[in-house]
């Protein structure tokens, strides 16, 4: 019985990412991004076919470990340079799967000619049974497969740090760029990182505790149902990714942009330093952006980004990021919000409405955010100050 779970399970891991492969790839406009997604995904779907291929066909077990071997070391590089992809703007990490951040794969490579070269009872020891190796072709394969597994433990312990700090950044690149964090496609890519950690967090959990305990924490058919799980969760929310939230530019204008970006510090004035920039031109240009929030209200429309003001300004984008962080001292998203804010402080006073009423009619998504950016500025709730006001 248990074993008809796990090939029932296994077979609908696989026929998912059959289905899901051709769907990520069929627009181009979106294809650039999701190859390292596809990647991933195939090699999951060439590991799972190790609950299969021994029961069903067990002559070929020997050429499938050969294949599916290396594509162990596939999966954390290429998950890393999808997410890479989604949360930045730069073209080179978008567009190129590069061939150095697979450092484990190759040597893989080299140990996946030498099971070919396996003998097929030492072959069967080493995969099938778990005999001690006999020989010295099987005990220096073996010991190679170990120092390699322990190196790969230590890269999804690397990707996990990596996709944290990836969060992190993308996060201050949102607010630099957007007015609502609410936006049903970067909700998407959150939970898409956030599955990505879940399924890196569960191999090294599982990985930890069973070497700790001597046995397996999960049964295979668990195993195999969470990686479903994860993986379709992964899939699903890959799908509402169509396009990247921070739109690629020229790599040298990005590296600038970021340094814009980030909070003032020394580091920043010394590349803004380069900037064409002046204190009377950064002056106009507030002034032209002022203009633009009180006369023409840009701050009620709940999708206002940094490009839109900077249409309704006349001023670049990167001028306006600059301006914003080097003389405001704010990032486009504390901008905007104060705006906001001091907008629904006089709705707040001079009406009867409710609060998620006065929130949307300000350009707000949800009444959360609003509560969150309220109390951020006045160091009160939107009822208390209506209290107090009164």
């Amino acid at each position: 019985m248990a074993e008809t779970i796990v090939m029932v399970l296994t077979a609908m891991l696989i026929g998912q990412v059959a289905l899901s492969v051709p769907v990520l790839l069929i627009k181009q406009s979106t294809r650039a991004y999701r190859i390292p997604l596809v990647v991933f995904l195939s090699a999951c779907g060439v590991l799972a076919l190790n609950a299969i291929v021994p029961v069903v066909i067990p002559d070929w077990y020997q050429a499938y470990t050969v294949i599916g071997f290396p594509m162990l070391f596939v999966l954390c590089p290429a998950l890393r340079l999808y997410i890479e992809g989604i949360t930045t703007h730069k073209s080179r990490t978008l567009y190129k799967l590069n061939p150095k951040k697979f450092v484990l794969l190759w040597p893989a490579i080299v140990v996946s000619s030498i099971i070919a070269t396996l003998p097929s009872q030492q072959h069967r020891a080493l995969f099938v049974t778990d005999e001690i190796p006999t020989g010295l072709h099987a005990v220096v394969l073996a010991g190679a497969m170990l120092a390699l597994i322990c190196a790969w433990l230590v890269e999804c312990g690397l990707t996990i740090v990596v996709l944290i700090k990836h969060l992190m950044v993308f996060r201050t690149e949102l607010k630099a760029h957007y007015s609502n964090l609410d936006d049903p496609r970067i909700f998407a890519t959150k939970r898409l990182i956030f599955m990505a950690m879940c399924i890196w967090v569960l191999a090294l959990s599982c990985a930890f505790l069973s070497s700790l305990f001597g046995h397996a924490i999960l049964t295979l058919s668990a195993e195999i149902l969470t990686a479903l799980i994860l993986t379709w969760s992964l899939t699903f929310f890959a799908m509402q990714q169509t396009t990247p939230l921070l739109i690629p530019a020229l790599d040298n204008e990005v590296d600038r942009v970021n340094a814009l970006d980030k909070p003032s510090s020394q580091d920043t004035l010394n590349k803004y330093h380069k900037s064409a920039l002046d204190k009377d031109r950064s002056a106009r240009i507030v002034k032209k952006v002022t203009s633009a929030m009180q006369d023409d209200k840009l701050y009620l429309d709940a999708d206002l980004t940094l490009q839109k003001l900077s249409d309704a300004s006349g001023v670049s984008a990167n001028y306006l990021s600059q301006v914003l962080n080097e003389t405001l001292k704010v990032n486009f998203f504390d901008f905007v919000n104060h705006w906001r804010i001091e907008a629904a402080k006089a709705r707040l006073l001079a009406s009867k409405d409710s609060v998620l009423h006065i929130a949307l009619e300000v350009g707000f998504n949800a009444r959360s955010s609003f509560y969150k950016a309220f109390k951020k500025e006045t160091g009160l709730t939107p009822s208390e100050y209506r209290r107090v006001g009164k």
